[in-house]
């Protein structure tokens, strides 16, 4: 068989197990699954597994570095670059948003992430490859354009540090929507996300559609909190 196809195949029982180990730690968080629950899930042999991955941890790392980018390419493609800077940044926040309600297993899934390793901090090789994406996203940070245009058009603050300024919006976003992707429920009268006890039904991943709407209360949320962050970085002159 050709060098060609040996390639193929070894691409593709990588993108396999990783799409394996994203249901299964979608479904049921990672602590308690195995490396033979994966190949069990991808159809390969645990031989195959470690000639990719030498751990589950090391599995798990790849699915949420999978996770980020998956998400910011959702959100970046909703760019209008012959908008303003400002116009382009609410774009791609309410894009954000929309991400959000449409993959709540994803964003349950990287709070789950940044929560065990703060607690649990992983083996020094797997933390540095991760901490090396980060900085090379943080470095070529999905709202970067918008930001940039916002402060050379006059949109945008001009004291406004880029990298800081991109840092405070990921932050800011993704705890709100994060917030929003575990509450089961919001608060009719006061907009509130509710605690699980006041949810109606008890949200599970099986029940989740894959894509859904926005309901009202939390579009109210999250657009209200999108007028606040922009109008901290517009320029009040």
């Amino acid at each position: 068989m050709s060098e060609t196809w040996h390639q193929h195949r070894k691409h593709q029982n990588h993108e396999d197990l990783i799409d394996a180990g994203r249901e299964l730690f979608l479904l049921h968080g990672f602590p308690g699954i195995a490396v033979k629950d994966v190949c069990e899930r991808a159809g390969v042999s645990r031989v195959t597994y470690y000639k990719h991955f030498e751990s589950i941890e090391d599995l798990v790392f790849a699915v949420q570095m999978r996770a980020l980018e998956h998400m910011s390419d959702f959100v970046q493609a909703a760019d209008d670059p012959q908008a303003n800077g400002i116009s382009r940044l609410r774009r791609m926040l309410e894009a954000w948003s929309l991400y959000a309600a449409e993959n709540k297993a994803y964003m349950k899934f990287i709070l789950l992430f940044d929560l065990h390793y703060d607690a649990y901090p992983p083996e020094q090789k797997l933390l540095d490859r991760y901490e090396t994406f980060i900085r090379s996203k943080k470095e070529h940070h999905f709202l970067n354009a918008a930001l940039e245009a916002g402060i050379r058009d006059g949109s945008l603050r001009a004291d406004l540090d880029l990298y800081e300024t991109g840092e405070f919006v990921f932050t800011a976003m993704m705890g709100l929507l994060q917030k929003l992707s575990l509450a089961r429920g919001i608060n009719q009268e006061s907009g509130v996300p509710s605690t699980p006890a006041e949810s109606e039904l008890p949200y599970t991943h099986e029940q989740a559609p894959t894509t859904t709407f926005i309901d009202a209360p939390r579009q109210s949320i999250s657009q209200r909190f999108i007028d606040m962050i922009l109008g901290s970085l517009r320029n009040q002159a």
